[in-house]
């Protein structure tokens, strides 16, 4: 049960319910590495016994001279996830937050491989892809047992002669982990009496594949993905005509939690530039010889008034007009510099089809729409883009060209440096 990579005497935390396995855990650390833990234990409140076994596990960490934190979740504030999600989103979180706070190099959970059994089953009946059936796959958290049997967790625990807390809910056939310890399990043992053997190794091979995986997806993303302002910028290449796009697409995606479906991922991969999917954080668009990854981000239906160059501060980003000599002015591609005769009131509001204004440099209208095109914005931009008007009559598309009208004329001694950030 030796675990790789663990130095001995180092400081970590361990997940601790007080039942045999956290309890093998606790003290197979302390005989094997000589760590002694802090025991993070989580009271739900979802059980009568739910205090009495906090209070054994105080008990238990007295008695042994562990540290323990506890942590009393609010079942009310649960919200729409069912149960068990719920209690290890919270217990994962406090985990977390209490490795960082107390500096600990490590984070164990007493999972052994009966454990792992469960999950890849589960998975595999939901129709779980490749990382999820491996499961358990958090690089944050160790699992010293997961090699090991239940079967061999009990017998450590008789030959060490420790005690533990027997929680009840684990024999109630409610939950679907506990359907299948009780019921399929029992069933496999008569149809193959080798099958956790058999199911151990099955889970071992998925995990080395998914491991091969992970680092190809690492060297793909190095040589065709860019991060720039927040978003993913993943080149086109020969990869795309691969019969192997979608899944890499897919993966990829997916391992930034950005909930795309394989069949919207696929859309966009054959489809047109402009095409689009949406998940429940990010969308996925095809532009121009690349896909583009970035947050969703309402488009602003809003109108603005600003009567003067300090009446910007009720607007959705942040807009600044810094005087300058005209000695300082540099026209350099990435500054706009504005007239200080600038006619207020301006209305700032997202530019709409059949808009038009006249740039700067320019005799004639152009439509906004030619013009963003020409300068080849990306469309999930193009919906965010600002224009300023006067009097119905375009003086400026924010960000990217003023009006010939807004221009610093011949002669002037002063121009305004406009800034446009987006409010963090």
């Amino acid at each position: 049960m030796d675990i790789p990579l663990i130095h001995p005497g180092s400081k970590a935390v361990l997940g601790f319910s007080g039942g045999v396995d956290s309890v093998v855990l606790s003290h197979f650390l302390i005989e094997r590495y000589q760590i002694r833990p802090y025991l993070l234990h989580v009271n739900y409140g979802l059980r009568e016994a739910a205090d009495e076994d906090e209070k054994w596990c105080r008990w238990y960490a007295a008695e042994n001279r562990f540290e323990i934190i506890v942590f009393k979740a609010k079942p009310s504030e649960r919200t729409g996830q069912n149960i068990q999600n719920w209690a290890r989103d919270i217990r994962y979180k406090f985990f977390k937050e209490q490795a960082e706070l107390l500096g600990a190099q490590y984070i164990f959970t007493a999972h052994h491989a009966d454990d792992r059994r469960e999950t890849f089953l589960m998975n595999a009946l939901r129709g779980s892809g490749l990382t999820t059936m491996a499961g358990m796959s958090n690089s944050q958290i160790i699992r010293p047992l997961a090699q090991m049997d239940k079967s061999e967790v009990l017998e450590y625990a008789q030959q060490h002669n420790l005690n533990w807390v027997e929680d009840a809910s684990n024999s109630t056939l409610k939950y679907k982990r506990n359907k299948m310890r009780h019921v399929l399990f029992p069933v496999l043992n008569d149809v193959e009496p080798r099958w956790r053997g058999g199911l151990k190794k099955s889970i071992d091979n998925l995990t080395r594949d998914s491991t091969l995986l992970s680092g190809l997806l690492t060297n793909w993303a190095k040589e065709y993905v860019l991060e720039k302002d927040g978003e993913l910028y993943l080149q086109m290449g020969t990869w795309t005509r691969e019969a192997y796009a979608q899944v890499l697409l897919y993966r990829y995606a997916r391992n930034l939690d950005a909930g795309f479906s394989f069949e919207g991922v696929g859309h966009v991969l054959t489809g047109d530039s402009g095409q689009r999917t949406l998940g429940k954080s990010h969308i996925l668009i095809k532009d121009r010889g690349q896909f583009i990854i970035g947050s969703i981000t309402p488009v602003d239906q809003g109108e603005y008034e600003i009567k003067n160059i300090h009446d910007t501060a009720h607007l959705p980003f942040d807009l600044t007009f810094t005087p300058k000599p005209i000695q300082e002015v540099k026209f350099v591609n990435d500054q706009e510099w504005i007239s200080t005769s600038i006619p207020f009131p301006l209305t700032l509001r997202v530019w709409k089809p059949g808009d038009k204004f006249v740039p700067l440099g320019m005799n004639g209208q152009k439509k906004i729409a030619d013009f963003l095109n020409d300068l080849r914005v990306p469309g999930h931009h193009k919906e965010r883009v600002y224009v300023a008007e006067h009097q119905g009559h375009i003086l400026w598309v924010l960000g990217y060209r003023i009006a010939d009208s807004l221009k610093v004329a011949t002669g002037a001694e002063m121009a305004y440096l406009a800034e446009i950030n987006p409010r963090l």
